[in-house]
């Protein structure tokens, strides 16, 4: 069992918040610490380099890619509703073509 912690705390005032979670977190025994809504890089790099825990965050734009997820540190990438509103967006623009 992979216990993901989560923190909703995601934006650059709330940083010492988040580890702190993530500090009560580890020593509780979670695996990892899961921050949606993340996608500043330097906001990104800040936490996985402080987190005593590995970083999960959601993937909910085009940006970052995948790519940078992983050079900025992260252990994990959920990709939530993204995968199907992407489809979707594929979908609406074939519609509106003619296709």
């Amino acid at each position: 069992v992979f216990f993901n912690a989560p923190a909703d705390t995601h934006d650059e005032r709330l940083l010492d918040a988040t580890l702190a979670r993530a500090r009560a977190y580890a020593a509780a025994g979670a695996d990892g610490l899961f921050v949606p809504g993340l996608s500043s890089p330097a906001l990104i790099r800040a936490l996985t380099a402080a987190s005593p825990l590995p970083v999960n965050v959601m993937r909910v734009t085009e940006t970052p890619t995948l790519a940078d997820f992983a050079e900025y540190g992260v252990a994990r990438i959920s990709h939530g509703p993204y995968p199907y509103l992407q489809a979707m967006k594929t979908l609406a623009e074939m519609v509106r073509q003619g296709g």
